[in-house]
């Protein structure tokens, strides 16, 4: 196996010189980089991130747990976070409950075990609240939530404010002249934080604004929210019961809804008005623009990452961080498309 020394012997440079290489440092003069590298090519040669996090004292590796990463808003995860590592010299390792609620409790023990430096969580199973509560109140390595959180719970989150995003959704529909909408969320996941508070604070805005909101709750056979959309879509075109104006939960159900309208020659916005949640896709996802809100996951994640500096930082003085500086509700903003008819 290659070593620092069988670089020097290629470049003539110091071992002091590739070890700045290689820990990314920018005090080494460009010409002298692209020998190392160069030289690290030819010898095959590849760095043991783990074992110089070991042996410099420092662990650089960042724990991560999702339920699906099959599903696009939960992949959207990994990128800015994979960024945030790569910045700091250190590597993610991350892992999926697959819709398992035992599954989720097993990995984040594992990655806890992986002497990692913090755990961004992004669980899915309410059932698991006595579990995290527990593991809040006994470990020491930061754990903090993304985007879904515990009411009243003492622990670190970056959520989006989904009661604000509710509000901006029902204020953009019915300025558009809309006074009645249909909700469809899916039983199963209703209680998790962003569904349940989207969910009441769009129920809320109608109430405010003496608009009829109707909810769907849908029994989610397949964990795969286009589909769900289609055949709920599907089922109402059918029996000659389709809204003039849906929210569905997020965009991939919106997405399946608006499929099934293509499918059977239902126009959009014409027939029926869509509004989508997430700006999870391109523009072109749709025949026309879908109209949504951006949560604003990238913030969120940039967000979450300010709190674990701001938590090594209280910790290193011996003080507790503040709630006003661990509990943080990133605001999105209204992305206009094409799929919500103007009848004013």
């Amino acid at each position: 196996m290659a070593s620092y020394n069988d670089i020097s012997k290629i470049t003539g440079l110091s071992l002091g010189t590739i070890s700045n290489v290689l820990q990314g440092k920018k005090n080494v003069k460009e010409v002298n980089r692209q020998k190392v590298l160069s030289a690290m090519k030819k010898l095959g040669y590849r760095v043991n991130y783990q074992a110089s996090g070991l042996a410099s004292g420092k662990n650089k590796m960042f724990g991560l747990i999702v339920s699906d990463m099959g599903k696009i808003q939960e992949s959207q995860i990994l990128m800015p976070l994979e960024e945030f590592a790569e910045n700091r010299n250190s590597r993610i390792i991350w892992a999926t409950s697959r819709n398992d609620k035992t599954r989720e409790k097993i990995n984040c023990e594992r990655l806890l075990g992986s002497k990692i430096d913090v755990l961004f969580v992004y669980f899915q199973f309410v059932e698991n609240k006595e579990y995290f509560m527990s593991l809040r109140e006994k470990e020491t390595t930061p754990i903090i939530f993304l985007a879904r959180y515990f009411e009243g719970a003492d622990y670190p989150y970056v959520a989006v404010d989904n009661f604000y995003a509710a509000e901006k959704m029902v204020e953009y529909v019915y300025k558009k002249g809309h006074r009645k909408l249909t909700y469809i969320d899916v039983e199963n996941w209703a209680l998790l934080s962003p569904n349940l508070n989207r969910r009441l604070g769009v129920q809320k805005e109608c109430e405010k604004r003496a608009m009829e909101c109707d909810l769907i709750s849908l029994k989610d056979d397949c964990s795969d929210d286009m589909a769900l959309g289609f055949e709920i879509a599907e089922e109402l075109i059918k029996e000659n019961r389709l809204p003039k104006l849906v929210f569905p939960r997020d965009d991939t159900m919106a997405l399946g809804f608006y499929n099934a309208c293509v499918r059977y020659k239902i126009r959009v916005p014409e027939d029926v008005s869509i509004m989508g949640f997430g700006n999870f896709y391109c523009a072109k996802s749709t025949p026309k623009v879908l109209t949504t809100f951006n949560r604003r996951f990238d913030e969120v994640i940039s967000k979450a990452v300010e709190v674990y500096d701001k938590l090594q930082i209280s910790r290193g003085n011996g003080v507790c961080l503040p709630n006003s500086e661990k509990k943080i509700f990133v605001k999105g903003e209204m992305v206009e498309g094409e799929t919500i008819l103007d009848i004013n």
